[in-house]
C-alpha cells in the first residue's frame, strides 16, 4: 500500500523532470547531455531521500531505546540506508565520470539544474 503511494508520489514529483526536459537532441551529444543532466537530478534526489531517510531511522532507533525488539527490526533498514547512499554516490562518481571524459565538464556536488 505504502509503495504504491511512494512509487505514485515519485512520478509526480518528478514529472517537471521529464517535461522540462523535452527539448528535442539534434544530435548524439546533446542527447547524451540530456540525459547525463536528468541522471544527475534523479540521482540528487534519490541522495537527498536517502539521508532523510537514514535520519529518521537514527531518530527511531534513538527513541526505541528501552525496547530492544523494536531496535532489532530497525537495524535492517539502517543498514540498507547506508548501502543505499554508497549505491548513490558511485552512480554519481560514474555519472561525473562519463561527463568529464565524454564532455570535458566539471566533476563536483550534484545539484538540481534548472530547465533551459
Amino acid at each position: 500500500m505504502y509503495m504504491k503511494k511512494f512509487i505514485f508520489a515519485t512520478l509526480v514529483f518528478c514529472s517537471p523532470l521529464i517535461t522540462f526536459a523535452a527539448t528535442t537532441p539534434t544530435d548524439f551529444k546533446s542527447f547524451v547531455e540530456l540525459l547525463l543532466g536528468v541522471l544527475k537530478n534523479i540521482i540528487s534526489i534519490f541522495f537527498a531521500a536517502l539521508i532523510a531517510g537514514l535520519v529518521y531511522g537514527i531518530a527511531l532507533y534513538m527513541m526505541n531505546s528501552d525496547n530492544e525488539k523494536r531496535r532489532e527490526e530497525i537495524k535492517p533498514y539502517l543498514l540498507w540506508a547506508i548501502i543505499g547512499i554508497a549505491v548513490v554516490l558511485g552512480m554519481w562518481g560514474l555519472i561525473g565520470i562519463l561527463n568529464s571524459t565524454l564532455f570535458g565538464g566539471s566533476f563536483g556536488i550534484p545539484f538540481l539544474s534548472t530547465p533551459s
